[in-house]
């Protein structure tokens, strides 16, 4: 009766395995589609996330160009149609999706006549007007208040907009009703353009002007093409399958489309509605926007995938032949049985020999541990599921904690929170069996961040599964940073290279400018009219100038005038003009330390050092109470310490006075601190971005160093070094009374800018001068000869092409051992003079310069 019962009990538990296997096989089915579906769903989340803040960040850009025209009326008491069209051209030209710029004075009874008139100089038909129901031109009356467009760049195609007003049509005048009325940005409804050609709508952008006194004076307006728009905010991003729509939430549902802008990729399949949406809602110019991201046709599609099939298909696959293996092996149980009996004496015999086995095993793990222990780069071991099963001791150092707090944890307990998208997928990796080398950054216990280099590999058994994954982690934390400390100095660097450049050439244009300023004033009688136009020209050449000495000293070659300093008197004597430069709520602390060494420098730049710090950390403070401290001191500084407070700096190790100013105010952020030393990056409205920059070069002029040390909300320190004891000469002619002084004989002028040698030569003439010009230095080496030492002086260039100041000089002073030489350049003395030391260089005089520093430096080269 027992004989029947094995094959029934073996086919039942067959079944059930089978049951199992199918039970397992749907679950790994549905957990793949799911898994399929969230990675779509993550995939489509992140492009459509970028592509809205992008359009979203390119729609705010891009109105602000209508601030900045704004911001130029109200700083001009009037501005001209040549004004308006100069400084729209830049605009336009870098920002092609503005179909116009327009100014809408206030037209009113008192002021119509006049503003046509002066219209009609240019545009003899010009008139203000709208237009009736059908279209057609219509005057307006002699007594209506309105605002018309009175000026337009450009004018081509835009030329039928000149003289219409703004209030003719309801969404024109409903933007213009608002940008007067709250003095902001205010945006039209969509529009057809003229220009147009195909379905790209657009929208008017208004702002008020407002003059000094308070009302009104009109407004500007931008008239903007969504779709260029849009499609600029969207090409710096890499193409994706998505579809994007711009809508206009202020409008009726009929006008609210914007914009349409279909995927830049084709479709991979037919269109069919999806789940998968992404909307941005924002405000701005008076008005609310809504961007909508959609799947283009085919993309992210959230089927099932192949793995999800592949999974149920080989579940069920395993799941039959495991029951089948059953089913064999129950039915072989009694053979079996009998070979387990013959294999237990066996296995008695062979229980020793593994005995001896495992005690040489455990010898040799331990080895294989204490050497793992000692190494000296990091090991860590995790399961197929991110945990922690092992690491060593210099793992652990490197993240700051004791070893047996690392096991258990998983992964991403150690990684920042915007690293751990990329982990997932190099773990992801390691399970399918790949190895791969890569940059990691992790978090120590501390929260700080350390770099490493991450060999991972996974570990199979027998079976080709991966059971483990090995990394071997190497700490290149202070590799990274040095690397970047020296791209930061190579960038700055270059910028510096180019900041110089640009003001070595500007100084020649100044030199033309200033030149025949000062020839048009000797011209014409001092009681002239004109003297006093001359005299404001010439103080705006000056202010120019000042300028091209601010990115001198950005590029290290600024005019430093050195002489022994006191440090500490330099900032007492400021104290006062400190206290009135800054908010009344900031109190200012001293901390001089006493008996401090001289300082060579020039004290005016050392100045606007302090000036620059102190009132950059008053408006840190802001309009709350704070405290800014001035300390000064004197400390020793060894390579390495220099390679580690001021890294990229070309420093020299020694002593150094020290200069501080730290504020209470509100910190700065990494990224704000990475670009505070650009020129011409600026967090404030009204700055040009030079103060930091410039203060920069005058240190690094003065071979100094400088280090910032901020967090947000917690102030900022800013910490200047300057070489002690050191001592430098710097030669600066004393002036002397040359306005009377009149030379004879003749002068060669050598320069490649023709307005610099035709200035160089009416003043000189002016002098009483002959001159002889020469464009380069192969000119003025033939012009020399064939003068026969009728020269008594040479006024040379320092940089020319061909042939430059330097071999020039040389090849002259061989001619002719006597010859004296003025050089003249757009760099200051101490730089320019360097190659000519010791070489019998009589007089120098630095571009833009005027008819007294060349008549000082002509008489020095000629008496003495």
């Amino acid at each position: 009766m027992t004989e029947p019962r094995a094959p029934i009990a073996g086919r039942s538990r067959a079944v059930l395995v089978l049951l199992a296997g199918v039970a397992l096989s749907l679950a790994g089915f549905f957990l793949a589609r799911d898994a399929r579906r969230r990675q779509v769903e993550a995939e489509f989340q992140a492009a459509a996330r970028d592509r809205a803040e992008s359009v979203i960040q390119g729609f705010r850009h891009g109105l602000e160009d209508v601030l900045v025209l704004r911001s130029y009326f109200e700083s001009s008491d009037q501005v001209t149609r040549e004004d308006f069209d100069a400084f729209t051209s830049l605009t336009l030209s870098l920002h092609p999706y503005i179909q116009a710029l327009q100014w809408l004075p206030e037209v009113s009874p008192g002021n119509r006549a006049a503003l046509e008139a002066e219209a009609r100089r240019k545009y003899s038909g010009f008139r203000f007007f709208n237009r009736d129901a059908a279209g057609q031109e219509v005057i307006l009356p002699a007594d209506a208040r309105f605002h018309g467009v009175a000026f337009v760049s450009p004018y081509k195609g835009n030329e039928v907009t000149l003289g219409f007003a703004a209030e003719h049509l309801a969404t024109r005048q409903q933007a213009l009703e608002r940008a007067l009325r709250t003095g902001e940005l205010s945006a039209s409804g969509r529009i057809r353009l003229i220009q147009e050609q195909g379905n790209q709508f657009g929208l008017l952008v208004m702002a008020s002007v407002r003059s000094p006194h308070g009302p009104s004076r009109g407004v500007v307006q931008g008239v903007f093409r969504a779709g260029d728009l849009v499609q600029k905010s969207l090409a710096i991003l890499e193409p994706r399958g998505v579809e994007l729509r711009l809508l206009d939430a202020s409008a009726p549902p009929s006008e609210s489309v914007l914009h349409a802008e279909p995927s830049p990729l084709p479709p991979e399949g037919p269109a069919k509605s999806s789940p998968l949406r992404l909307t941005r809602e924002f405000e701005l110019a008076g008005r609310r926007w809504v961007v909508v991201v959609t799947p283009g046709p085919g993309h992210y599609p959230l089927a099932a995938g192949w793995r999800a099939w592949g999974v149920l298909a080989g579940g069920l696959a395993f799941s039959f032949l495991l029951a089948g293996y059953v089913r064999t092996l129950l039915a072989g149980q009694a053979q079996i049985r009998a070979q387990v009996e013959a294999r237990t004496h066996e296995l008695a015999e062979e229980v020793e020999s593994h005995r001896k086995d495992a005690r040489a095993l455990r010898e040799s793990e331990a080895r294989f541990r204490q050497l793992v222990e000692v190494m000296g780069e990091g090991m860590w071991v995790l399961d197929p599921d991110g945990n922690t099963t092992f690491v060593n001791r210099r793992m652990a150092e490197m993240l700051g904690y004791p070893p047996a707090e690392m096991i258990g944890r998983p992964l991403t307990d150690f990684e920042f929170d915007d690293d751990i998208p990329a982990s997932r997928r190099n773990m992801a990796q390691r399970r399918e069996g790949i190895s791969a080398q890569h940059d990691f950054r992790f978090k120590r216990k501390d929260g700080s961040e350390v770099w490493t280099i991450v060999t991972g590999n996974p570990v199979l058994d027998d079976e080709g599964r991966v059971v483990s994954v090995l990394g071997m982690i190497t700490d290149i934390t202070e590799r990274r940073r040095a690397e970047q400390a020296q791209l930061q100095s190579q960038k700055l660097e270059s910028l510096g290279v180019l900041a110089g450049g640009i003001a070595h050439d500007f100084n020649n244009l100044l030199t033309a400018i200033l030149g025949n300023i000062n020839l048009a004033q000797m011209c014409i009688p001092r009681l002239s009219p004109a003297q006093l136009y001359l005299e404001n020209l010439e103080k705006t050449v000056h202010r120019a100038t000042s300028l091209t000495r601010q990115m001198l000293a950005y590029s290290g070659k600024g005019r430093f005038v050195v002489a022994p300093l006191d440090l500490n008197q330099a900032v007492e004597e400021m104290s006062h003009l400190l206290g009135v430069s800054i908010s009344k709520k900031v109190s200012l602390r001293f901390q001089l330390q006493t008996g401090l060494p001289a300082l060579m420098a020039e004290a005016s730049q050392i100045q606007q050092v302090v000036m620059n710090l102190v009132t950059n950390a008053s408006e840190a403070i802001g309009e709350a109470e704070g405290i800014v401290s001035i300390r000064t001191g004197l400390q020793v500084y060894s390579e390495a310490d220099l390679t580690r407070d001021f890294p990229g700096q070309d420093i020299a190790p020694g002593a150094f006075l020290t200069l501080e100013v730290a504020d209470t105010g509100q910190g700065m952020t990494p990224e704000v601190q990475a670009r505070i030393f650009e020129p011409f990056f600026t967090t404030k409205f009204t700055g040009r971005g030079l103060g930091l920059s410039a203060m920069q070069g005058i240190i690094r002029g003065h071979k100094g160093g400088i280090r910032v040390y901020s967090e947000p909300g917690k102030g900022t320190t800013f910490k200047v070094i300057f070489p002690a004891g050191t001592r430098a000469v710097d030669f600066e002619p004393e002036e002397a009374e040359v306005d009377a002084w009149r030379g004879s004989g003749t002068v060669l002028v050598v320069d490649d800018e023709d307005g610099v040698r035709t200035v160089a030569e009416a003043l000189l003439r002016s002098m009483g001068f002959e001159v002889i010009l020469a464009k380069d230095g192969m000119e003025a080496l033939e012009r020399f000869r064939s003068a026969a030492g009728a020269i008594r002086a040479v006024l040379l260039d320092l940089t020319m092409p061909h042939m430059g100041g330097v071999e020039t000089f040389r090849e002259l002073r061989r001619i002719d051992p006597g010859c004296r030489v003025v050089l003249t350049s757009g760099y200051n003395e101490q730089e320019a003079i360097q190659d000519f030391l010791g070489k019998g260089l009589v007089a120098f005089v630095q571009k833009p310069f005027q008819s007294t520093s060349l008549a000082q430096a002509m008489k020095k080269a000629l008496e003495g």
